[in-house]
């Protein structure tokens, strides 16, 4: 064969990868697009708090939607890698299976975030994996999920683990049954795992057409090939940088828990370490993290601030190395409470790009707001369960080229629940979102300001929430001479009531709870920032003009 040939082989081949690349990624949007649409929870349904992947029939990721949850999106493959090792091995599979499990140590990390896996199956061969993880608003437990005052796992919710709840396209009555005995509304959360298999149908239905179309041998080359590039693409990534150890570390309080993360990355060649050694602890609430929580971040945060523009496979997870010290709020054993994770995982966020930022600073962020969950529930006027998620966030954070997004859940890719569909499905009434003024992390590129949101209850009866704020301890720190932004903040329209920032809490009848959300520090010396950005931000009214003559110096143009 001639070398012409040999290119235009070579170059057919890798035109058929990426074509069949851009499938599987079609695929797994597809696959999340469907499990919204036919989720009953507010998290997944309105709040997008879900991942979807097509996997190998290893289980290794090569097609992971973009719009997945960060935190979620690496959980998947993870998850399967553990069932088809410990639980399910690829032999006792069938066509018409769907396993589930929420076990925080094998899933998601806490007990709301469920994972549904089907095989699929072509012309009597296992081909592939198709795997869905949704956050349920309703396993029990605590009202309203997130939490941060239980204990131990005991008292968040029911904990499945991992379980066939369809053998050969047979549903498995014992498993409903049990579901339906142990959570407040069994039609919601039972709904979610037939939206989340729904996702994996349609899922599986375009796996096998590829391999109808290109054959399994084809099939599997590609998928091997995805996997290779994205592998290469992060070592070649890292190769160009120096080699040293770069640390950061980070301290916050939540209630009385005074807690450390401390963070030390090691580039080593074309190798990536992630030592979390020297962190806290675990402790008796519900701010713990499973050690498969704080790989996933960290994959994340890895392949967005070195590769951000290709899509999401399982070679961008190889080159990196995850530790933690074992009964660490990092690294929790059994049975520790994990509910509100998110509040532990964002702080680690925030001190690996801090110290990743040392070698690579042009793609650093200053400190994250993190969100407020507010998850309502209780009974309406016809006695009937209710779970509405409502809350704030604190937005992107500025970098060294931009600014700042307000009001957007970073980082966790999630969307503001929208008021009608809040009003719809509870009694309460969503009084206000709002943007604040003078409340950005001033810098050469600001922050937004905070997010404020209202609730109101109207009706005879108390309704119920439990708070968890990200940031509410103190303000969060800026970046190469940024300021600090604000922290988080609640209030209620009853005179004299504290209105906790973490925790569970009562809404009575008539009254109104208040939710500001934290901002992100701000990027740079904020008496560098360009005069006209001032200016128009005083015109919007993010800021006013006091404001910006104390902070940045500005002087109006009154002639």
């Amino acid at each position: 064969m001639s070398t012409t040939d040999d290119t235009d082989a070579t170059e057919s081949a890798d035109l058929e990868t990426q074509v069949l690349w851009n499938r599987l990624q079609a695929t797994a949007d597809e696959m999340y697009d469907a499990a919204e649409r036919l989720a009953y929870s507010f998290s997944i349904r309105e709040a997008a708090d879900a991942s979807t992947a097509v996997m190998t029939a290893d289980g290794n990721a090569i097609g992971l939607s973009d719009q997945s949850v960060p935190v979620l999106s690496g959980a998947l493959s993870r998850t399967t890698r553990i069932i088809l090792e410990d639980h399910f091995p690829p032999e006792t599979l069938e066509p018409g299976d769907t396993i589930i499990t929420n076990d925080p140590w094998i899933g998601g990390g806490h007990l709301s975030d469920v994972v549904v896996l089907n095989p699929v199956f072509h012309d009597g061969d296992l081909v592939g994996i198709t795997g869905s993880l949704g956050h349920t608003d309703d396993v029990g437990g605590n009202r309203g999920g997130w939490s941060t005052d239980a204990e131990q796992v005991y008292e968040e919710g029911i904990l499945i683990p991992p379980t066939k709840l369809y053998e050969g396209g047979e549903r498995n009555d014992a498993i409903d049954n049990i579901i339906r005995s142990n959570v407040r509304i069994p039609h919601q959360a039972l709904g979610d795992l037939e939206a989340l298999r729904s996702g994996n149908t349609v899922g599986e239905e375009r796996v096998r057409e590829i391999v109808d179309d290109r054959g399994k041998e084809t099939f599997d080359r590609v998928a091997e090939e995805v996997i290779d590039r994205t592998e290469r693409a992060l070592r070649e990534e890292l190769a160009d940088l120096p080699d040293g150890t770069y640390e950061d570390s980070t301290e916050f309080t939540v209630d009385e828990h005074d807690l450390t993360i401390q963070v030390a990355v090691t580039i080593d060649g074309d190798d990536l370490e992630v030592d979390f050694d020297g962190t806290s602890s675990q402790v008796d609430a519900g701010l713990n993290c499973p050690f498969g929580n704080i790989v996933t971040v960290t994959e994340y945060i890895v392949k967005c601030m070195l590769v951000p523009d290709l899509p999401n496979a399982e070679g961008f997870f190889r080159p990196i190395e995850v530790t933690a010290p074992e009964g660490s709020i990092l690294n929790c054993d059994r049975p520790a409470a994990t509910m509100a994770r998110h509040l532990t995982y964002s702080h680690a966020e925030d001190a690996l790009i801090r110290a990743l930022g040392q070698v690579v600073p042009e793609s650093a962020l200053s400190e994250m707001a993190g969100i407020q969950l507010a998850p309502f529930s209780g009974a309406d006027e016809n006695g009937e369960e209710f779970i509405a998620v409502g809350g704030t966030a604190g937005g992107f954070p500025p970098s060294a080229h931009n600014d700042g997004i307000p009001g957007v859940y970073f980082p966790y890719n999630g969307k503001n629940t929208p008021i009608e569909m809040f009003e719809r499905y509870s009694p309460l009434r969503w009084e206000e979102t709002a943007l604040v003024p003078d409340t950005e992390g001033a810098g050469e590129h600001r922050s937004g300001p905070a997010m404020r949101t209202s609730y109101h209850n109207p009706t005879d009866g108390p309704v119920y929430f439990a708070l968890t704020s990200g940031r509410a301890d103190r303000d969060p720190s800026g970046f190469r001479g940024g300021k600090s932004g604000k922290r988080a903040t609640t209030g209620s329209s009853s005179d004299g009531k504290e209105v906790p920032p973490n925790g569970p809490g009562v809404l009575e009848p008539g009254e109104t709870v208040t939710l500001v959300s934290a901002t992100p520090g701000g990027y740079g010396d904020p008496e560098d920032r360009d005069p006209e950005a001032v200016e128009a931000d005083v015109e919007r009214e993010l800021i006013t003009e006091e404001r910006a003559r104390e902070v940045y110096g500005y002087e109006p143009d009154n002639s």
